[in-house]
């Protein structure tokens, strides 16, 4: 998380912007808001885990999950 930070911040100096700082602390607070639920915590690291499965049908349904709790939590962090 500190490199994409640092990244975030050095591309605001490059392009005069915000815009990347902005992106970079939504993402930090989607973050945040996973790891403050257990919920969404345990449903995430499961989808995770699921991405590789050998069996498709698995792995495109972790990504399914994985969408929705990605969206979930970013929906919280906007309100």
């Amino acid at each position: 998380m500190q490199a994409k930070k640092d990244e975030a911040f050095a591309k605001a100096v490059e392009w005069q912007s915000l815009s990347p700082v902005q992106s970079w602390v939504l993402i930090w607070a989607r973050d945040i808001e996973i790891a403050r639920r257990p919920d969404l915590s345990a449903r995430y690291t499961r989808a995770k885990n699921d991405l590789e499965h050998p069996d498709p049908a698995v792995a495109q349904e972790a990504l399914r999950s994985l969408s929705t709790v990605l969206d979930e939590a970013m929906k919280t962090v906007r309100e």
